[in-house]
């Protein structure tokens, strides 16, 4: 998604003088954070007051709304600046973002505050764009004096050495252009060949010949530029107009500048369009969020008194995606199971609920593995992974002692509303002693009614205990109410107690047969929910090792060994699929069982 917002320059790092600290702007925080998609950045250091300002308005045609551009001699720019509008890569789709640094060897700030916000500028760019006056001489490669400090300010791993570590930034800075403003001079060798503008930087850069000539600062800045930007390219440009309308070159349109410069711009906007890469780090594509992570953990260091550390922000960034994806999954799973259970508290067949939990939680985990499982799988996202699945058995315990309490309280009603004749003819005394086969015909009545009409996996223990705690007391009614009438009548005692006697043992024998039934089948429904949520879990282990094998065979070329486990793992998630079908199979069978298990 690329940003809507209006566009204009944007503040990205501020740096407050009375606290010394660096900090992303809130705009800046906000804007990364909606960006999708592959991004890149151009990035234009060099001295206060040389027009690298100017250079980016008329690069972005920006117009009045670029980068702030006046005739004062303190730095214009403050900490560092981004167009909040991209160019776009028309065969890649790269969205490419310019900004403007603060100038170096300003008045105002010292040079610990330059080195700072160079190695800043080096972190965050794909291209770096060096912007200086004239010719490459010792003043102009005294101004690149901060790349012989990228080793102390810039580490690659924890507790490197200083000289692992310089082998090692070279791998991890981006492409290194120059721009030698106000140009005029031609470009030739010391055997007056004519030289390319990049053949002209490489020779004042590597010419042996030249080095009797230049102090030991000098030679340690040509080399580091020379072991520290392995792509290296350079454009002169000339001055944009004469001297007469300098004045006002701000406010001047591209095509009033000379024609000459013009030319050569163009040069360098398809230049930089075409060689601009998306940002990285470890070989991944970072996007808006990510980048900002990783901004937000150069800055934290860089306050500490600290030394920025690409492998901490790689891990730093692979922990906040995990937790955007966390939260994001989170936020999904508690909206679909808001939808479903909340809003509509209709009570549902148990095979109903486990389908649309099984949904649910199969969405919320591509949700977060969208996120955070497409950088790598790292200790990050198995601690989050875990949190995730949690969260889901806690809520979908809930769900279902839910959908039970729904289901018992309709079942409660049916029983009482089913039980009521029963109750009434046994108040009534309307049993007699003659009839007592109407009671059992009634009861058997109110048992089959009540299997037709209830519903959830606790039909029959409701069932159960409603007759464990009334049933007694009914049967006790029912032998006084017939032996009240039998005395009235005269009926011999004997016979009475006989009677009732094996009705109540012959109904006590049928709860007792009831309740085993019941508590084999909950066992049993139980275990089975526990296979099912295991299936689940491996189900998506596999899923995940199976991507994560098809990506690296992406990076790194099939081989036979990955061919051969990939297809394990299809084989398995095969497996998987086929024992999880059965599995629902029989969980399915058991409950339609024991939704006949009163009658």
């Amino acid at each position: 998604m690329k940003s809507t917002q209006k566009e204009k320059p944007i503040q990205v790092v501020k740096y407050t003088k009375e606290t010394q600290k660096f900090e992303i702007t809130q705009e800046a925080r906000e804007f990364f954070q909606q960006l999708d998609g592959d991004i890149g950045f151009v990035v234009v250091c060099g001295k206060y007051r040389t027009g690298k300002s100017f250079l980016l308005n008329k690069l972005l045609d920006a117009g009045g709304e670029g980068f702030r551009v006046d005739a004062a001699t303190d730095s214009c720019t403050q900490g560092i600046w981004m167009y909040s509008k991209p160019i776009i890569n028309p065969k890649t789709n790269l969205q490419i973002y310019f900004l403007d640094t603060e100038g170096s060897e300003s008045i105002e700030r010292t040079t610990n505050h330059d080195a700072k916000i160079f190695a800043l500028a080096i972190l965050m760019s794909s291209i770096f764009v060096f912007n200086s006056r004239g010719c490459i001489d010792e003043t102009s490669i005294s101004q690149l004096q901060l790349t012989t400090t990228l080793a102390k300010n810039i580490q690659v791993q924890d507790q490197n050495k200083e000289s692992v570590n310089e082998s090692q930034i070279k791998y991890f800075t981006p492409k290194f252009v120059w721009i030698l403003r106000d140009y005029v001079l031609e470009m030739r060798d010391q055997h007056q060949r004519e030289l390319t503008p990049k053949e002209y930087m490489e020779n004042c850069l590597t010419d042996e010949s030249q080095y009797i000539k230049q102090n030991e600062q000098s030679k340690k800045i040509r080399k580091s530029l020379l072991n520290f930007f392995k792509e290296r390219h350079c454009f002169p440009l000339i001055t944009p107009v004469d001297d007469t309308q300098l004045k006002n070159v701000d406010q001047l349109a591209l095509n009033q500048l000379r024609p000459e410069f013009q030319k050569t711009l163009m040069k360098l906007k398809e230049y930089l369009i075409s060689n601009c890469s998306p940002k990285q780090i470890h070989s991944e594509n970072v996007n808006g969020r990510m980048f900002c992570a990783m901004l937000d953990n150069y800055i934290s260091v860089i306050n500490r008194g600290g030394v920025p550390n690409i492998d901490t922000a790689w891990d730093s960034i692979l922990k906040n995606e995990c937790v955007q994806g966390y939260e994001q999954a989170k936020k999904n799973y508690q909206n679909n199971y808001t939808n479903f259970f909340i809003q509509n508290k209709n009570s549902r067949k148990l095979e109903e609920t486990f389908q649309v939990l099984s949904q649910i939680r199969s969405e919320c985990f591509d949700t977060f593995h969208l996120i955070a499982g497409v950088r790598e799988m790292n200790k990050h996202y198995e601690d989050y992974k875990q949190k995730l699945i949690d969260l889901m058995n806690k809520t979908e315990t809930d769900v279902l002692n839910q959908n039970d309490e729904i289901h018992q309280s309709k079942n409660q009603e049916i029983i009482a509303q089913e039980t009521k004749k029963v109750q009434d003819d046994v108040e009534k005394e309307n049993y007699t002693f003659d009839d007592l086969h109407f009671f059992s015909s009634d009861f058997v009545g109110f048992v089959l009614n009540y299997d037709k009409q209830a519903s959830g996996v606790r039909k029959a223990s409701t069932l159960y205990d409603y007759l464990k705690l009334t049933h007694s007391n009914l049967l006790k009614k029912l032998e006084k109410s017939i032996r009240q009438k039998q005395n009235k009548k005269g009926g011999t005692q004997t016979n009475i107690n006989q009677e009732l006697a094996q009705e109540i043992r012959d109904y006590d024998s049928q709860y007792k047969l009831l309740e085993q039934n019941i508590t084999q089948q909950d066992t049993q429904l139980k275990k089975l929910e526990v296979e099912k949520q295991k299936l689940d879990e491996e189900k998506k282990r596999l899923k995940d090792e199976l991507e994560k094998l098809q990506k690296a065979n992406q990076q790194q070329g099939p081989s036979q060994i990955n061919n051969a486990e990939k297809q394990k793992l299809e084989d398995d998630l095969k497996k998987q699929e086929k024992d999880k079908q059965e599995l629902n199979l029989r969980l399915k069978n058991l409950t339609k069982k024991k939704k006949g298990c009163c009658g």
